[in-house]
């Protein structure tokens, strides 16, 4: 965008800005007195430099909140993987706690009818000859 305005005149028109982004009518009738801008000049000056601030201003903010965004999305993921983890160790606990069960109940089974362990011991010498 071209500089319209001269080097003396932008350096009073920020310096005005500085003090204050919104111009009381005393200090807009100093800059046009000082500058040799028009009134309407002036104003607009100011509402461009207003309005480029506030876009300024929102990217900002907008960066700040996509920041915290992808911070929490983040966070998300790695506790979900924990959870995975978790998940997974917990199923191969529970194989482990039923072959386990498997197991009891077929000794209980054993015990109650010894005529099934009898089948179950000459079946499990069975399979160790065959090994």
């Amino acid at each position: 965008m071209a500089n319209r305005f001269e080097k003396h005149q932008n350096d009073a028109l920020k310096l005005a800005f500085e003090e204050s982004v919104h111009l009381t009518k005393e200090k807009k009738t100093e800059l046009v007195r000082a500058t040799g801008l028009d009134m309407e000049q002036v104003t607009s000056w100011f509402n461009r430099k207003r309005a480029r601030k506030r876009a300024r201003e929102s990217k900002m903010e907008l960066e700040r909140t996509i920041a915290e965004l992808h911070q929490a999305l983040q966070e998300s993921q790695e506790k979900e993987a924990g959870l995975q983890k978790e998940l997974q160790e917990s199923r191969g606990r529970e194989a482990e706690l039923e072959a386990e069960n498997q197991q009891l109940k077929q000794r209980i089974t054993i015990i109650e009818d010894p005529d099934v362990g009898d089948e179950a011991a000459s079946y499990k010498q069975k399979t160790e000859m065959s090994c």
